[in-house]
């Protein structure tokens, strides 16, 4: 069988041009505390009686935890800090802290690159979010 073209191929020089593409998201958040999303929390838990002591406790582990990530910078662990971001995003939503939530996702992906210089920044953020969410609950 003969193959014939209808189509000339001419010699020539395609140019592509391929500039940085900046992918940042910025997530706002007009409240700390996000009341839906606390409000199905609060429904899944057992004894709604409870759910003031069980906020103050996990405002208490966010702090403690917020601390032991601060100082997993300065070894440069980037598995403890990966850890320790994942248990503060659980205690965020537990608390229905929206903006806490976001930051500790976001301080999980850094760890896991090893942008510790980020993930301090963040975290000192995260201070004053969690300062937020104190009081909002007082």
């Amino acid at each position: 069988m003969e193959s014939s073209s209808k189509f000339k191929v001419q010699p020539g020089k395609i140019v592509t041009r391929i500039e940085e593409i900046d992918t940042t998201i910025e997530v706002r958040f007009s409240k700390p505390v996000d009341e839906q999303m606390l409000s199905l929390i609060e429904t899944i838990q057992d004894s709604v009686s409870n759910n003031a002591d069980r906020r103050a406790e996990s405002l208490n582990h966010v702090s403690q935890t917020l601390y032991r990530a601060q100082r997993s910078i300065s070894s440069s662990d980037k598995i403890l800090l990966d850890e320790l971001a994942q248990d503060l995003s659980h205690s965020a939503l537990k608390i229905g802290a929206a903006k806490l939530l976001s930051s500790a996702i976001e301080v999980q992906s850094m760890a896991r690159i090893g942008d510790f210089k980020g993930a301090a920044d963040l975290l000192g953020r995260m201070e004053v979010e969690l300062v937020e969410v104190r009081a909002h609950y007082q």
